[in-house]
């Protein structure tokens, strides 16, 4: 088990720790350099890890160590990153490549690492700029409504997501993939609602849309959500959780122990959009309302929250 309590950074658990081995190890995020200061005759040696301007959703025990000029000064966190995560110094720089860091990761705590990495720097917005993950150069920039499908009695979709004989390797390349499609779907559905909003003020049936349409998960991806907007007809807010896919309508998809229960909670304004065919001009999604654990157009999993059409 990893330590926790590094001095100036202090971490209240192992998913923090991860998540923030997964943070320092993007160079997009921080940069990490040795500093031989009893060379100069002035202060002891040291290590700085410096918050770069391209860094984003840094977890609270981050936020809190960091000092004037954007540095973390956490000598003891540096060596244990060179000493038990494979980080490498060369001169004064001291950097960890992602395809070594993540062979000193357990198993049960790689999507936390791997959540630190991608979500940690701004990428270009027509690539990723991440550990060989395809690039998706062009992507559906609208949405057309599909009702629900049914299922057709057939495997063949569900053989595609067996992850036997799949290495770390192999599942880092499709959850970065994975991560950057959804984060455009997201994009397109909150684009779908506000314009929907700007016309319901248009022909008067609501005032503003002030409030009303939020990408949430832009600042807070535990919300159990995704977009804040609203239902015109029944004149409340709804809560929407999206679900991008490359894939077709049958392919299955995963949802978090958070996000089902955020469904059970708010049963009468939670909607789940599955966006799929998302490489063609115009994606298609359909619509699954209420509480999720009861819907009788899917099936859940109850272990690893594995959803499928029914």
């Amino acid at each position: 088990m990893a330590s926790l309590n590094f001095g100036t950074l202090k971490f209240g658990n192992q998913k923090e720790y991860y998540i923030a081995l997964g943070i320092f190890c993007n160079s997009k995020a921080f940069s990490i350099s040795y500093e031989p200061n009893k060379s100069t005759g002035s202060y002891a040696d040291a290590y700085r890890m410096r918050k770069l301007s391209t860094a984003k959703k840094l977890i609270k025990p981050i936020e809190d160590a960091i000092r004037s000029g954007n540095r973390i000064n956490c000598n003891n966190y540096v060596v244990n990153l060179i000493e038990h995560h494979n980080f490498i110094q060369n001169g004064k720089a001291i950097c960890g490549t992602l395809e070594n860091v993540v062979k000193t990761v357990p198993e049960s705590y790689l999507s936390d690492f791997i959540e630190g990495f991608t979500k940690s720097a701004i990428v270009n917005d027509n690539s990723i700029v991440v550990y060989e993950a395809e690039n998706i150069k062009s992507t559906a920039t609208s949405l057309k409504k599909t009702a629900v499908p049914k299922s057709r009695k057939t495997t063949s979709h569900i053989k595609g997501s067996v992850t036997k004989g799949k290495t770390k390797h192999d599942y880092i390349k499709e959850h970065i993939r994975n991560t950057d499609i959804g984060e455009r779907g997201e994009k397109l559905v909150y684009e779908m609602e506000k314009k929907k909003l700007i016309e319901a003020v248009r022909t008067g049936k609501i005032s503003s849309i002030n409030n009303v349409v939020q990408w949430v998960s832009l600042d807070d991806d535990s919300a159990g959500y995704d977009i804040l907007s609203y239902d015109i007809d029944t004149k409340q807010k709804i809560y929407i959780e999206v679900k991008t896919t490359t894939e077709n309508k049958m392919a299955p998809f995963y949802m978090s122990e958070g996000e089902i229960e955020f469904s059970k909670k708010n049963p009468n304004q939670y909607r789940l959009y599955r966006v799929f065919n998302f490489k063609k001009t115009i994606a298609e999604y359909f619509e699954l309302k209420g509480d999720i654990s009861l819907s009788t157009e899917v099936q859940i999993d109850a272990v690893n929250y594995k959803v499928t059409i029914k």
